[in-house]
């Protein structure tokens, strides 16, 4: 069963090119008007003057990052050091210059995107702790105007008013959403739960439950959690965030083009592995390799074979990248790294954790059909209390089956808590899994970025 999508690399030969560790070498050319040197010339647009790599700069209207962890300049990683707080802003976002490529690695996907920026870092729970103190937790009372957020040129693409209705209305309610009493699959603290959302009532049980173990502690507090990717984060709300820090979920394609190189047609976000490093998950050819733990472990934060534990058996035999190899029933978030801490494993164009870290929703409904796509999305999502036969009831068959109204989502990119997904060459199942995952099925391993507008 899986937890969550497939492990992606299937037969392809990874490609020849060096990790890609830093920002981008060039970007594509910005329309003058979006071009700035300080946050002086971002005044009348209300926004900051933005890295956005290539040494260029754009004005990007952004409301998330406050100050704080994870909502400030202390995101990313340090050459050398991967446990110290970066300095780079946690709201930076990269041009991509967009091109054709194919999805998954597989010609029967062709795609052309146009550019766009999307955000380095995934949503930090600092940053949407933003959002729910500029709200006071009535996400509902703020809830994006009918049609926001679209793609410029994917049509009814953008909010619907009936998705009002999934919004919170207090802080009690984004407690409940993002903790154990609503988030679906992977909240129970006391069973190998994870939150990253920090409350005071989270706080207590860690401590009551790890008071002797200073390095769990230090992982969970308020500080750390935020400056974590925020999981649990249902659908909906994330797109009412990105909706309301002034952009957009990203398509399917647009963030596999990011997380492929584009025509460079990567492997693996970070570039290639070693053929000997490779392995197929539990031995099995319809789902595609990952690498090894020694070959993977310095580009992302997942849970990797370690041959010295003997047969490739999962996941008795896979071992955490982050937080200790192995993990106790109760240390709650101790093995999911801040975001960009692993700078080796950083995208063509700079993007942190496109493999690792946490599954991240895309904008398409699924499931994701072959053929060609030019700044295409499937958009026609269901009602909210619609039933989709095509979300993953084979593949997920321990989810309650109600839950299968609204639809399903594609996405994409591994997580921290195992193998599945990591690479962007996927099976047949794979694709099947995680082009149509359950909108409802919240998860301690799923989140997301942004995406914005050139």
């Amino acid at each position: 069963m899986f937890a969550c999508g497939g492990d992606p690399s299937s037969d392809v030969d990874p490609p020849t090119e060096t990790p890609d560790a830093g920002l981008p070498e060039v970007a594509p050319p910005l329309p003058p008007a979006a071009t700035c040197k300080t946050d002086g010339d971002c005044a009348a647009k209300g926004g900051k003057c933005v890295a956005v790599g290539g040494g260029q700069k754009a004005c990007v209207a952004t409301k998330s990052c406050t100050g704080g962890d994870g909502a400030g300049s202390t995101c990313g990683g340090v050459a050398g050091n991967e446990t110290a707080s970066g300095t780079s802003d946690c709201c930076q976002t990269i041009a991509v210059p967009g091109g054709t490529f194919n999805r998954f690695n597989d010609p029967q996907y062709p795609a052309k995107v146009s550019p766009f920026l999307l955000d380095a870092y995934e949503v930090t729970a600092g940053r949407f702790r933003a959002y729910v103190e500029a709200t006071n937790g009535n996400l509902r009372g703020a809830a994006p105007k009918a049609g926001a957020g679209a793609h410029p040129k994917v049509a009814n693409s953008g909010w619907r008013t009936e998705w009002n209705a999934v919004l919170p209305t207090s802080r009690a309610e984004v407690d409940g959403m993002l903790g154990p009493e609503k988030c679906v699959e992977g909240s129970n603290i006391d069973d190998f739960g994870t939150l990253t959302w920090w409350t005071s009532g989270l706080e207590s049980k860690i401590k009551q439950a790890n008071g002797n173990n200073p390095a769990v502690l230090a992982a969970n507090t308020k500080s750390a959690l935020d400056s974590k990717g925020v999981n649990c984060v249902p659908w909906h709300v994330l797109m009412a965030f990105c909706i309301w820090d002034g952009g957009r979920l990203p398509t399917d394609a647009e963030w596999s083009f990011a997380a492929q190189g584009g025509a460079e047609q990567r492997v693996f976000a970070w570039g290639s592995v070693d053929a000997k490093d490779l392995v197929h998950i539990d031995g099995r050819n319809d789902l595609s390799q990952v690498p090894v733990l020694k070959a993977g472990s310095p580009f992302i934060a997942a849970s990797l074979y370690d041959p010295s534990l003997g047969a490739n058996k999962f996941p008795a035999n896979y071992v955490h990248t982050w937080g200790g190899p192995f993990r106790t029933p109760r240390d709650n978030a101790a093995h999911v790294p801040p975001v960009g801490r692993r700078a080796k494993g950083n995208g063509k164009w700079g993007h942190a954790d496109l493999a690792g870290g946490m599954y991240e929703w895309t904008m398409d409904e699924g499931p994701i059909p072959p053929g060609p796509c030019t700044d295409c999305a499937k958009v026609d999502y269901p009602a909210l209390d619609g039933f989709d036969p095509n979300a993953s009831t084979s593949t997920i068959p321990d989810f309650p089956h109600v839950l299968y109204a609204g639809g399903s989502r594609s996405v994409r990119g591994g997580a921290w808590d195992n193998s599945l997904g990591i690479s962007n060459s996927q099976s047949e199942v794979e694709i099947e899994t995680y082009t149509s995952y359950p909108v409802k099925r919240t998860y301690r391993s799923l989140g997301g970025r942004c995406a914005r507008d050139l």
